[in-house]
């Protein structure tokens, strides 16, 4: 009976937790789209901090970090994001436009083609095949 209890109350203890990461995370999207870019930085963060796995989380993160113009902290949560979930289309595209801003046009390349594996809409699909001839077109003029 009392494991029993602990258990239940271990289990509320984390839906509390989830919820707490979720009302930051909530915050951060909101801050964002009032631009208020390092409130929303700091919420999610403490979002992170709850629930750390939550590819949605780090990739939320890691585009606020690219608006600010950091790139290597962007590239570190979108990283994260595709460590969390892998077949997520919209983290591979903005590690590959990162990448791209950072001059990394072979790996840029690489990720353009894994948005392309996962079978994105029409519309991604064609701006990731814009982006890997555009991309492959200057690696061949440099010899990269």
């Amino acid at each position: 009976m009392k494991k029993t209890i602990l258990s239940v109350l271990m289990l509320l203890s984390v839906s509390v937790f989830s919820q707490t990461a979720d009302e930051y995370f909530k915050k951060g999207i909101e801050a964002a789209h009032h631009g208020h870019i390092d409130n929303a930085i700091e919420n999610l963060k403490k979002a992170l901090e709850l629930s750390p796995g939550l590819a949605d989380y780090h990739l939320n993160l890691g585009v606020l970090y690219a608006n600010k113009k950091d790139y290597d902290s962007a590239v570190t949560e979108i990283q994260a994001s595709i460590k969390s979930n892998p077949s997520n289309a919209m983290s591979h595209y903005v590690m590959a436009m990162l990448l791209e801003k950072k001059k990394d046009r072979a790996a840029a390349v690489s990720e353009w083609e894994a948005v392309l594996r996962l079978k994105p809409a029409d519309d991604l699909s064609e701006t990731a095949n814009k982006h890997i001839r555009h991309l492959k077109e200057r690696l061949n003029e440099k010899g990269q």
